[in-house]
C-alpha cells in the first residue's frame, strides 16, 4: 500500500509541473503524452515493487521501460523488434534533439506541437518520472524531489512572456507537501510525524510564494517579449519571431537613419529566409565571400541586361539595432565604411558579420534599382538554376488549405507573373486585416505551415503571415519563392521633392515580404500585406513604362515553360491531405510499449498469482504438505537450482536447509519435511497443517534473501517453474550457482 501511496503523490507532482508548462506548446496533445509517459513509468515502478522487486532496482527497470517507449514512439523504425534501441536509434534521437534545439531557437511561444518537441516532452517525462521515483522511493529522500520539480518550473519561468503561473507554483507546493506526508505515513505508520511533514510543506509553500513574487523569470510579466535595450534580429530566436515581438513594442525604438540618392525611400533588406522546414523559415547557410572595402558585389542572380536598372547610393547610420545581417537596399553592389569583418552571399547578396554586428555602424551602400515591366515578367521563363530549384521545396504534410487557396486565388491566370499578381491581390482584396495581436491571442503566431493554415482561415495577421502565406502558395504553384526580412522605407524628415532629406526607421518599420523568382529577371519582391508598404509598379501593368522586353512577337501571353525537376515533396504538399497528428507516434509508441510490458510481465504476474493461491489454501487449511512442497520446488527452480521430481523430500529439504543455514528458514524447512514425510508415510494427524503457511513463508524469504538480487530479479521476470518440469533449462544442482 505504501508504494502506491507514494506513486499517487508523485503523479500529483507531475501533474502540477505539467500545469506550469501550459502555454509553451500549442494544443493539448503534448500534455497527454507527458502524463501518459510519466504515469506508465511510475505505475510500473509501483507494480514491480509490489511484486517483490527491490526498490533500488526499480529505477533501472523504469529506465529500460522509458527507452522502450522512446524507441517505439521516436525510433524511426531503427529499434530491434521496434522497441529495443540500437546505435541507429540513438543516432536518430540525436537528429531529433538537434532539430528540437533548432526549433526552440527559432520559435516563439506557444510553439507548434512538432514531433521534435514531443520527443523532448516524452523524454523529459520519462526522465522526471525516474528521478522522482529514485529520490522518493529508491533512496528514501523525497524532500529532494523539489530539485527535480524546480528544474522543470524554471523552463516556463524563463520562456513564457507572462512568467510562471502562480497557481502552478502553488499546486507544485501542495504536491510536494502531499509527497512528504505520504512518505511519513509509509515509513512510520501511525506515527504523529505527519505534522512535521505539514510544517515542511507549509514552509515550502511560503518559500514558493516568495519566489513567485521576487525571483526573476517567476514574476508574471517579468519575462520580456522583446529585447529591452534595442532591436535584435537573428539573435536568440528566429528573425521572423523577433520581428513580431518588436512590432508589438508599446513604444517604437529608433533603429537607424539613412539618406539616399533615390527619389523615394527604400526597403532595407536584412536577410533572405529561403529554407522552409515546415515549422520555420530560416536563412540557408552557404559558402560566402569575404567583403572588401568598396569591391564589387554580384552579379545579381538571374538578372537579364534587358531589364532596366539604375544605381543609387545610400548612407546608413545604425542607432538602436543589432544584427549579424546588414540592412541595405537590395540588390547591393558595394559597401564602404564598415567596421569589423564581413562577408557576402553570392546567391542572395545579403551581407553578414563574421566578427562584427550592426551596432554603431555607419556605412555607405551602392545598390541597383531594378525596374522590370509587367511584360518582361509575363514573358519570363527558361532554365531555373539548381540553387533556385531548392526554393520550390514544400514539406509533405503541408496543410491542404494552402495549395487549395492558391489554386482558387489564381484561377484564370495564364502565366506565372499573373499568378503572382493574383496572389498579391488575393490578400489585399478578400477581407484580410492587419493585426499584430490577433495571431497572439488566438494562438497561431509564427511562420510555420499550420500557423499559415490558421491565418488563411482567420484572415488576420501581420507581415510575417502575409509574406509566409504568399511564399508557400507560390511554391505550391511551382514558382520558386522565399521570404525577405528587413525594414520599410521609414519616414522622411523633410526636404524638397528632389532631396527628401534624412529617413528615420523605427521598430514599427520592421517588415517581411515575399520574393518570387522569374528567369531572366531574378528575384522580384511583392507586397501582399494589407495596409503596409508600397505595391510595386510592375504589378500594376497600366502604370508600367514601355521599355524593350523579351516577350515573344507572336503576342501570346503564356510564359515559356519552366525547366524544373519534378519535386515529389512539393507535389505531395500541393495535393494536401490532412496531416497526421504529431501526437500519433507518441500514442502508438506508448500503446506498443504498454503491450510489450504487459506481455513481458505476464509470466511474473502468473507466478505471483500461483504463489498467492497456494498460500491462501494453506491459510484456509485446504492445502497440505503437497502444496508446500510444490511451492518450494517451484521457487527453487525459479532461483536457478535443480529440483528434480525424482529427488526424495528428505534430500531436497537437506539441500534447502544447507542453503538457509543460520536463519529461521533452516528450522522451518525441517518442520515442513517432518509434516511432508508424516503426510506421505503415516496416518493422518489432526491439526498437522497448522503453521504450514508461516513456515513456508519463512523458508521462501530465506531462500530469496540468500539467492542474491540478480537471481531474485530473474526469478521474478523469468519464472521457469511455469514451464513443464522436464523442460531443459540451465540450473545449479546445489545452492547458489
Amino acid at each position: 500500500m505504501g508504494y502506491w501511496r507514494l506513486t499517487g503523490a508523485m503523479l500529483l507532482q507531475t501533474l502540477a509541473a505539467s500545469v506550469a508548462l501550459v502555454g509553451l506548446i500549442q494544443g493539448a496533445g503534448w500534455w497527454f503524452a507527458l502524463m501518459l509517459t510519466s504515469s506508465l513509468l511510475l505505475v510500473a515502478g509501483a507494480g514491480l515493487r509490489t511484486a517483490g522487486v527491490h526498490r533500488g532496482i526499480v529505477p533501472v527497470l523504469e529506465l529500460v521501460l522509458g527507452a522502450m517507449v522512446m524507441t517505439a514512439a521516436f525510433g524511426g523504425g531503427t529499434g530491434l523488434l521496434a522497441i529495443i534501441p540500437t546505435p541507429a536509434t540513438f543516432a536518430h534521437w540525436g537528429g531529433l534533439l538537434q532539430q528540437a534545439m533548432l526549433s526552440i531557437y527559432q520559435q516563439g511561444t506557444p510553439a507548434e506541437s512538432l514531433p521534435e518537441f514531443l520527443f523532448l516532452v516524452v523524454g523529459g517525462a520519462a526522465l522526471i518520472a525516474v528521478v522522482l521515483d529514485t529520490l522518493a522511493v529508491a533512496v528514501r529522500a523525497p524532500a529532494f524531489t523539489a530539485v527535480g520539480v524546480g528544474a522543470v518550473l524554471v523552463v516556463p519561468g524563463a520562456l513564457l512572456g507572462d512568467g510562471l503561473d502562480p497557481s502552478a507554483l502553488a499546486l507544485s507546493a501542495i504536491a510536494y507537501l502531499w509527497l512528504l506526508r505520504a512518505d511519513v505515513r509509509t515509513r512510520r505508520p501511525g506515527s504523529p510525524r505527519p505534522g512535521a511533514a505539514l510544517a515542511v510543506g507549509a514552509s515550502a509553500t511560503l518559500v514558493a510564494v516568495l519566489l513567485a513574487a521576487t525571483a526573476p523569470g517567476f514574476d508574471r510579466g517579468g519575462a520580456a517579449s522583446f529585447t529591452a535595450g534595442g532591436i535584435n534580429i537573428g539573435g536568440t530566436v528566429t528573425p521572423l519571431i523577433d520581428l513580431g515581438k518588436d512590432l508589438r513594442r508599446p513604444t517604437a525604438v529608433r533603429a537607424l537613419t539613412y539618406t539616399t540618392s533615390a527619389a523615394t525611400g527604400q526597403y532595407l533588406k536584412l536577410a533572405s529566409l529561403d529554407q522552409f522546414t515546415g515549422s520555420v523559415w530560416k536563412h540557408r547557410e552557404r559558402d560566402t565571400k569575404r567583403l572588401a572595402e568598396g569591391t564589387p558585389i554580384g552579379p545579381v542572380a538571374g538578372l537579364s541586361d534587358q531589364v532596366p536598372t539604375s544605381k543609387i547610393t545610400t548612407t546608413v547610420k545604425i542607432d538602436n539595432m543589432q544584427s549579424r545581417w546588414l540592412p541595405v537596399p537590395s540588390p547591393v553592389q558595394s559597401v564602404k565604411g564598415l567596421a569589423g569583418t564581413w562577408s557576402w552571399d553570392p546567391d542572395d547578396l545579403t551581407i553578414g558579420g563574421i566578427n562584427a554586428t550592426t551596432r554603431d555602424q555607419d556605412y555607405t551602400v551602392t545598390s541597383l534599382l531594378v525596374q522590370p515591366t509587367a511584360d518582361q515578367l509575363k514573358a519570363a521563363g527558361g532554365f531555373v538554376p539548381e540553387d533556385v530549384q531548392r526554393d520550390l521545396f514544400l514539406p509533405p504534410n503541408l496543410p491542404s488549405i494552402i495549395a487549395k487557396t492558391a489554386v482558387a486565388a489564381t484561377e484564370g491566370a495564364t502565366s506565372e507573373y499573373e499568378q503572382a499578381v493574383a496572389l498579391q491581390d488575393y490578400f489585399r482584396d478578400n477581407g484580410f486585416v492587419y493585426s499584430t495581436q490577433t495571431p497572439l491571442k488566438q494562438g497561431y503566431d509564427g511562420d510555420g505551415a499550420r500557423v499559415i493554415a490558421a491565418f488563411l482561415e482567420a484572415k488576420s495577421g501581420y507581415c510575417v503571415h502575409f509574406a509566409s502565406a504568399m511564399a508557400l502558395m507560390a511554391r505550391s504553384l511551382g514558382i520558386p519563392s522565399r521570404v525577405a526580412e528587413g525594414y520599410l522605407p521609414g519616414a522622411s524628415g523633410g526636404g524638397t521633392a528632389t532631396d527628401p532629406g534624412q529617413y528615420t526607421v523605427t521598430s514599427d518599420d520592421l517588415h517581411a515580404w515575399p520574393e518570387l523568382y522569374f528567369a531572366g529577371v531574378g528575384w522580384v519582391p511583392f507586397e501582399p500585406t494589407v495596409g503596409r508598404g508600397t505595391i510595386p509598379s510592375y504589378t500594376r501593368p497600366e502604370t508600367a513604362a514601355a521599355v524593350p522586353t523579351t516577350a515573344p512577337s507572336s503576342g501570346t501571353t503564356t510564359a515559356p515553360k519552366r525547366i524544373v525537376p519534378t519535386d515529389p515533396a512539393q507535389i505531395a504538399g500541393a495535393a494536401g491531405t490532412t496531416p497526421p497528428s504529431p501526437l500519433q507516434p507518441v500514442l502508438s509508441g506508448l500503446g506498443v510499449a504498454l503491450l510489450v510490458v504487459l506481455v513481458l510481465l505476464t509470466p511474473a504476474v502468473a507466478r505471483r498469482v500461483r504463489r498467492r493461491h497456494r498460500l491462501r489454501r494453506l491459510a484456509e487449511a485446504s492445502g497440505g504438505a503437497s502444496v508446500v512442497w510444490a511451492e518450494l520446488r517451484d521457487t527453487a527452480r525459479d532461483l536457478g537450482w535443480s529440483a528434480p521430481e525424482t529427488e526424495t523430500p528428505r534430500a531436497f529439504a537437506r539441500r534447502i536447509a544447507d542453503q538457509v543455514a543460520g536463519t529461521v528458514g533452516e528450522e522451518a524447512v525441517l518442520r515442513l519435511l517432518e509434516v511432508r514425510e508424516r503426510d506421505a508415510y503415516g496416518p493422518p494427524v489432526r491439526g498437522a497443517t497448522v503453521g504450514l503457511r508461516d513456515d513456508l513463508v519463512r523458508v521462501l524469504d530465506a531462500l530469496e534473501s540468500r539467492a542474491g538480487r540478480g537471481r531474485r530479479v530473474r526469478a521474478l521476470l523469468l519464472p521457469v517453474s511455469l514451464l513443464p518440469a522436464g523442460w531443459p533449462i540451465a540450473a545449479s544442482p546445489g545452492g547458489a550457482a
